[in-house]
């Protein structure tokens, strides 16, 4: 598969991402304008999906309908497969089936930080991406929270081995290092 060069808006700086090769990236934007710019390229990409700090969430419908509503339309998931395939990653991610399906009931407004992450998390999941994009997806959490956040690559890596995982950081900002074959900064 061909690299993928992305460049920063403002310096015209790049860099290569070797795709399908189960790397992970770790790339510090020097600014949200440029993690911006740099996302937008990402999910350009064809089979792109980010995880961000705000799950991306429709709000008049519940965890479960947010989860499937992608991966139904796009025939990824069939109605009747999703909830036990929900299921199943929020399980790989450390979460219990009560707690889950407690979770899945509810609307986003009510989801605490680390939830609405992993919503988004699992539904990007449910899309089966051959990238995966952590968008400034630590931000705003405790440290025991991005401890456990940082563990979804994981889980992202389990269920897609040959998948490309890019943590989308600012420059600077004390949070905890995912675990990444390759450390860039734009």
């Amino acid at each position: 598969m061909a690299p993928v060069l992305l460049r920063d808006p403002e310096s015209g700086a790049g860099c290569e991402l070797e795709l399908g090769r189960g790397l992970a990236y770790a790339i510090e934007a020097r600014t949200a304008a440029v993690a911006e710019a740099l996302l937008e390229q990402l999910l350009g990409q064809t089979d792109a999906e980010v995880a961000d700090a705000v799950g991306g969430t429709i709000s008049s419908i519940n965890v479960l309908e947010n989860i499937g509503l992608p991966a139904v339309y796009h025939g990824r998931a069939s109605v009747a497969a999703l909830e036990r395939e929900a299921l199943a990653i929020f399980a790989d991610c450390g979460m219990g089936q009560e707690a889950v399906e407690t979770m899945l009931r509810k609307r986003p407004a009510e989801l605490a930080p680390l939830e609405k992450r992993l919503t988004g998390f699992v539904r990007g999941l449910l899309m089966r991406p051959g990238v995966l994009v952590f968008h400034r997806f630590l931000e705003g959490l405790t440290r025991g929270e991005m401890a456990r956040a940082v563990a979804l690559d994981r889980v992202y890596r389990a269920r897609q081995p040959q998948g490309t995982a890019v943590h989308l950081l600012l420059r600077d900002m004390p949070v905890t290092e995912p675990a990444c074959d390759r450390r860039l900064a734009l």
